[in-house]
């Protein structure tokens, strides 16, 4: 769904669903996650602007104060959906804890089976030639070390910031990104992806191992018709992989 135009709250002028803050008057414009995409909202919009689900308004969540790893301010604790998660009511990100969000990975992709599976959501391309001065690495909000940057699955172009004992930071609408890439597929398709690679690797080994063994044979070496069988099998493997 596209986003729809609301009003500023202080001032009234109309301001797109997605903008953090009012154009003209400056002020912060109160928003909310969406229980189910965990997209950014007016508080008070009948709908969710990018997948339509009713919004449902977020219950503390009591958990432990922790500073916002980009803001340096205090996070909200609050409950989206069935998941306790913190909120930077400053910038619009989340932090979610390791097991949390894997409930949400679980949830979203059994939802894409339900669903039918949607043809798959069309990947955030990421930007190679931007300057590293740019890439800015944050601390974990728990144990202060500074998180990885990945890649979520390899292949949704959704960068995240990752410590793998606490959890994972997610900036304003990168959780709503990431739940788009599962509901369309894309953690199976990930998953094959890895699948292919792993065998081809594998048939690739065997046939370097088939050439070292016939070069052994040519400089008078003995191999048991087995071998042989072998490796022709694993030469014929790959060309069949390579071909399909």
């Amino acid at each position: 769904m596209q986003a729809q135009t609301l009003n500023c709250p202080n001032c009234g002028a109309a301001i797109s669903s997605d903008s953090p803050q009012c154009q003209y008057c400056e002020s912060r414009l109160a928003t909310m996650a969406c229980p189910s995409c965990f997209a950014m909202m007016f508080i008070g919009s009948r709908y969710c602007p990018h997948c339509g689900a009713a919004p449902v308004q977020a219950t503390a969540a009591q958990l432990a104060v922790l500073k916002c790893p980009r803001c340096k301010v205090d996070m909200s604790s609050v409950e989206i959906g069935a998941e306790a998660m913190r909120e930077c009511e400053r910038c619009g990100g989340l932090w979610i804890e390791v097991t949390a969000f894997e409930k949400i990975c679980s949830d979203r992709e059994e939802q894409s089976i339900v669903l039918g599976g949607a043809s798959l959501t069309p990947t955030h391309h990421l930007d190679l030639s931007a300057s590293p001065d740019k890439i800015r690495y944050v601390p974990c909000p728990q144990c202060g070390n500074l998180m990885n940057r990945i890649n979520f699955a390899h292949c949704s172009g959704v960068i995240v910031d990752i410590c793998k004992g606490h959890g994972t930071w997610f900036d304003r609408d990168e959780l709503r990104q990431i739940v788009e890439f599962i509901r369309g597929g894309g953690l199976e398709a990930s998953r094959q992806k890895e699948k292919h690679e792993l065998e081809f690797e594998r048939q690739q080994l065997r046939t370097e191992q088939m050439i070292a063994a016939s070069r052994a044979d040519a400089h008078g070496f003995a191999y048991s018709d087995e071998d042989r069988i072998g490796g022709l099998s694993a030469a014929s493997g790959l060309l069949k992989f390579l071909l399909e």
